[in-house]
């Protein structure tokens, strides 16, 4: 068994023994392999600080000899492993993202850069990549990015994510990966006259039930937004106009069936909804679908209210 040792490329005599202690108790780890081979099984691991081991949970012995490849998993994203694999090939310098996997299958954030290192006569001998743990980042981007999507009340996508994920869903239905696309416009009747009644904050108690009720009716391909005020859309993606019918009815019997709850009061409210189902021959714009939808839930209103509509 090998022993973990960094003998195979760091030691005394190629470099002073100060170095290499510098060098281990570093924040960010650092490896160095082979040159060559690109292909599989790729260029050997031939050092690599301590932080690296510890880093990844392993012993030296256990990745000394091994490609780094053996990091990544399932949700290690592949077109930036194409783009680290297109630079290596040109023998060029590159800086990326990925998510690594600890030998106990744990993962983490990996910000790393790769230069060439070449030997007195220009040939190009090893890799050595330094290697920092961003996980901590890349959770406080998501949660911004989160927060920048989502309506801060209903915590629901807001309008403009709506919309943007709505154009995603008409350019794949354009693509051919769906048939067809349905939006139902959803309008809580006479919230104002809850707002008068029981005030502003129990508005608000009927907005966030609302937005939880209507959530947990749907597909995991749907998508809720909150449109402004007391309006929200549901994207309903790949879906024939029966069963979007049969959805808003589900939904209109809940809110009639299940008052929100403010303090110790039962508000019951009433919604009114339009439907909007389309082919690929009818829809360009995600106005295009949403003017429909919206003339279907006028039409809802025009008609008593707490009932639906279909364009």
């Amino acid at each position: 068994m090998q022993k973990d040792s960094h003998e195979p490329f760091f030691n005394e005599e190629t470099f002073p023994k100060w170095l290499v202690v510098c060098i281990d108790n570093l924040n960010d780890a650092i490896v160095i392999t082979e040159a060559e081979p690109i292909d599989a099984p790729g260029p050997k691991i031939v050092w690599a600080n301590k932080v690296f081991f510890s880093r990844n949970g392993y012993a030296a012995h256990e990745l000394i000899g091994q490609n780094p490849r053996i990091l990544q998993g399932p949700l290690t994203d592949r077109n930036t492993l194409d783009k680290v694999r297109a630079a290596l090939e040109k023998w060029q310098p590159v800086r990326a993202e990925t998510l690594n996997y600890r030998k106990d299958g744990t993962t983490y954030w990996n910000e790393f850069e790769i230069v060439p290192i070449a030997d007195e006569n220009g040939w190009f001998t090893h890799w050595i990549s330094v290697q920092r743990d961003v996980t901590e980042r890349k959770l406080m981007e998501a949660k911004l990015a989160e927060l920048a999507s989502t309506d801060f009340l209903t915590s629901v996508l807001n309008r403009r994510s709506f919309i943007d994920k709505l154009s995603e869903e008409i350019d794949r239905l354009h693509r051919g990966y769906s048939q067809s696309l349905g939006v139902v416009m959803i309008d809580l009747d006479y919230f104002k006259k809850i707002n008068d009644t029981y005030g502003h904050a129990a508005g608000d108690a009927v907005l966030k039930d609302f937005s939880a009720l209507a959530s947990n009716s749907l597909r995991k391909t749907d998508a809720i937004g909150r449109m402004g005020g007391e309006e929200f859309a549901v994207l309903l993606p790949n879906i024939d106009i029966s069963t979007a019918k049969m959805f808003a009815e589900r939904l209109l019997n809940s809110v009639n069936s299940t008052p929100a709850h403010f303090n110790e009061n039962l508000i019951h409210y009433t919604a009114s909804l339009g439907i909007a189902v389309m082919d690929v021959s009818m829809i360009r714009t995600a106005d295009d679908i949403l003017m429909n939808a919206d003339k279907a839930l006028y039409q809802a209103k025009q008609e008593g209210r707490n009932r639906l509509a279909i364009y």
